[in-house]
């Protein structure tokens, strides 16, 4: 399983891709990569809406801070094996987790068994 969060490059240099009715073009390498997290599931947020929760591993809190931060007010993609998932901006900088809201509860929940390797996520 491939998981990567990456900056959407505006002036499109890096790795083209497909998501919705959009060509983006992803900048490489990526912010995180799948090895980079320690886990992923879906939680409430502080508004009482359901989001899909990822936790980086202590050694990437700097790195992806640092990356995030450079990044605030930008578009982003989480992408699972080459399939961009999400794009979302960058409200502000994270180090040790970022949570992906504007989800159903059905939906957290099936990229988080997606992410984690339990349940395919339907084409």
């Amino acid at each position: 399983m491939d998981v990567r969060l990456s900056a959407v490059d505006a002036a499109g240099k890096g790795v083209p891709v497909q998501w919705q009715d959009e060509k983006l073009t992803l900048r490489e390498p990526p912010l995180a990569r799948s090895a980079d997290i320690a886990d992923v599931r879906a939680v409430q947020d502080e508004y009482g809406q359901t989001a899909l929760q990822i936790r980086y591993r202590p050694e990437a809190h700097q790195r992806i801070h640092d990356g995030t931060a450079a990044m605030v007010g930008q578009r982003m993609a989480i992408s699972v094996d080459g399939r961009v998932l999400m794009v979302a901006t960058v409200q502000g900088p994270f180090a040790e987790s970022m949570n992906l809201s504007g989800l159903t509860g059905s939906d957290a929940e099936a990229l988080e068994k997606h992410i984690t390797g339990s349940v395919p996520v339907k084409p």
